[in-house]
């Protein structure tokens, strides 16, 4: 069983979250629409590349951001047969 003393350190620490917890439900905030992009590899004949690869794996970006390639959209290479996806999202914005 454990010591009063563990118990009531752990009791201290939920205390603090859930104080954490109402603070930030209590602040202001809005909505902001984001427009956020990701690319689909395609199936190309030379396979697919190294820039291709890091690209892919930097999953939903900011639409304005460029890739990990530098580059702000297929083609990253010649023969790329990349796309681009977009989605809309919300971002919370605290005053």
């Amino acid at each position: 069983m454990p010591s009063p003393a563990l118990i009531a350190e752990a009791l201290r620490i939920i205390d603090d979250l859930l104080d954490v917890q109402v603070d930030e439900a209590k602040r202001q905030y809005y909505y902001e629409e984001i427009l956020l992009k990701r690319v689909i590899e395609g199936a190309s004949q030379s396979g697919p590349c190294e820039a291709c690869d890091e690209n892919v794996a930097a999953g939903w970006i900011d639409s304005e951001a460029v890739y990990p390639s530098g580059d702000d959209g297929p083609e990253f290479h010649p023969y790329c047969v990349c796309i681009e996806e977009y989605k809309e999202s919300r971002k919370r914005v605290y005053l």
